[in-house]
């Protein structure tokens, strides 16, 4: 049976769906996070934001890459799509359940406190169970490329997620009724979802037990965990001992630093995304075009990423209480310094792409295991002594082992990098802002980052290090076949 598909839409039409529904949910999510961060107070968006983290770590265990699995098998032949559901479905919810014992085991021997405790199970139920399940219809849906239906899922569950912790909150009723309403949410979203997805595609999930298939498909499904679990290591780690070393209200702080950085990592995470298709395809047959294109992003990618932490650094403390309040300006010095991270993010993620788009996806999972295993015995050292400080600047490290790992990869298949005339223009740019930032302390953050922004374009187009291509780059950055062309 043939089965209708987005095929009809194209690469950029699909990427312009998935971007929108990003931005959307990016910023329907960042209000969210403000309102509860300044409503529930430091000790309580601790509590909130380390049930999240942990939770979010053990999504991964329950997953290990069947969703990327997925995506991958139904893109590749999608009237064979029923069968590929029915080899996965019914693993994903053993591993679900697996994952969500082991949580719940190492939740009891971390021991919190009861609070967080019972706060945790109802947040880690809800990821697992509702927002995971959630997650792994989203592949479905990129798998036969309708890309519309996850913008609308999206869309639609940032916003009640909206209502409903701005009615609760506004009505005095606390974290508690906070997260029994986001579990609210999720159900409701995953059955609108469930829904979406069972009347625009003729497919159904069903629960097929099958020891051999499930063999065969961990085996294939195993390198994109790997990725995941490291990843999520690096990213969620720090939080979580920094709950148990150092207790929830410093979690609260660092909170809302990793809630800045998160969203800052949309930026490259997207673009190189965008990236990927055209070099998969050029690079067997034109590697001087794929080269090119790489290059193109790495340089946009550093014009980007290098104004962000100069400028964030200047004016950290009063972006925290312009975004925040003033019960979070201890903040400001951890942000100040794990915002470099994200410059060296801004490079890190095309590189990682890059890696996997010419089949060498087990040294890019090599190289972010190794970041994990450092990550984790750096905070180890530092957190401890320096708490939210240690855990920033073990952020910083683990980006720089990443870099170093990827560029000696990248090396042996490009040959060189021109990063010298790059690194200098941004340099460049960057001071001539810095010191637009640096006479104007008394001025409004928001005024401040606006006319930080336009000094810095102005600087490098004065100096000829952005250019009418750019433009050219940057319009058809979702449209991999005109880049390619």
């Amino acid at each position: 049976m043939e089965i209708r598909t987005g095929e009809g839409h194209g690469v950029a039409q699909n990427a312009i769906y998935l971007l929108s529904g990003k931005l959307i949910s990016t910023v329907l999510g960042v209000i969210f996070v403000i309102y509860v961060a300044i409503q529930l107070g430091l000790t309580q968006f601790g509590i909130y934001t380390l049930g999240n983290y942990f939770a979010g770590l053990f999504v991964i265990l329950g997953d290990l890459g069947l969703g990327n699995y997925t995506t991958r098998e139904i893109a590749r032949d999608k009237n064979n799509a029923q069968d590929i559901l029915n080899r996965v479905f019914c693993l994903r919810l053993v591993l679900s359940l697996l994952a969500f014992i082991i949580g719940i085991t190492v939740l009891l021997f971390v021991d919190y406190g009861l609070l967080t405790e019972q706060l945790t199970m109802i947040i880690l139920f809800t990821h697992i169970f509702f927002r995971s399940f959630l997650s792994f219809l989203f592949h479905i849906f990129e798998g036969f490329e309708r890309m519309e239906f996850i913008t609308i899922a999206e869309a639609f569950r940032r916003g009640i997620d909206l209502v409903i912790g701005v009615w609760v909150l506004s009505q005095g009723y606390g974290l508690t009724f906070l997260i029994l309403g986001l579990v609210l949410s999720d159900l409701i979203i995953l059955t609108f979802t469930w829904i979406l997805l069972y009347s625009s595609l003729p497919i159904r999930l069903r629960i097929v037990f099958s020891s051999i298939d499930w063999y065969e498909t961990l085996v294939s499904s195993i390198p994109f965990g790997l990725l995941l679990v490291f990843l999520g290591v690096v990213n969620s780690i720090d939080t979580i001992m920094l709950g148990k070393i150092r207790g929830e209200d410093e979690v609260g702080l660092y909170g809302v630093v990793i809630r800045i950085t998160s969203v800052l990592t949309i930026i490259p995470l997207m673009t190189a995304t965008a990236m990927f298709p055209a070099i998969s395809r050029l690079y067997n047959t034109s590697i001087d075009k794929a080269r090119s294109i790489f290059l193109n992003l790495i340089r946009l990618m550093m014009f980007l990423g290098m104004p962000i932490a100069f400028g964030t650094t200047l004016i950290g403390s009063s972006l925290i209480v312009f975004i925040y309040d003033a019960t979070y300006l201890p903040a400001a010095m951890p942000l100040k310094i794990v915002i470099w991270s994200i410059g060296i993010v801004f490079l890190n993620l095309p590189m990682i792409m890059f890696l996997s788009s010419i089949e060498r996806q087990k040294q890019a999972t090599m190289i972010i295991g190794i970041s994990a295993l450092s990550n984790i015995l750096l905070n180890l050292v530092l957190i401890p002594k320096y708490g939210m400080v240690g855990a920033a600047i073990t952020t910083v490290i683990s980006q720089v082992i990443i870099f170093i790992l990827c560029y000696r990869r990248i090396i042996d298949f490009l040959e060189h990098l021109e990063w010298i005339p790059y690194f200098t223009q941004a340099v460049i740019g960057c001071l001539g802002m810095s010191l637009v930032l640096w006479f104007l302390p008394t001025v409004h953050t928001g005024v401040l980052i606006f006319l930080g922004s336009i000094s810095y374009l102005s600087i490098m187009i004065l100096t000829g290090a952005l250019n009418r291509q750019d433009w050219h780059h940057m319009i058809h950055l979702f449209n991999p076949n005109k880049l390619s062309s």
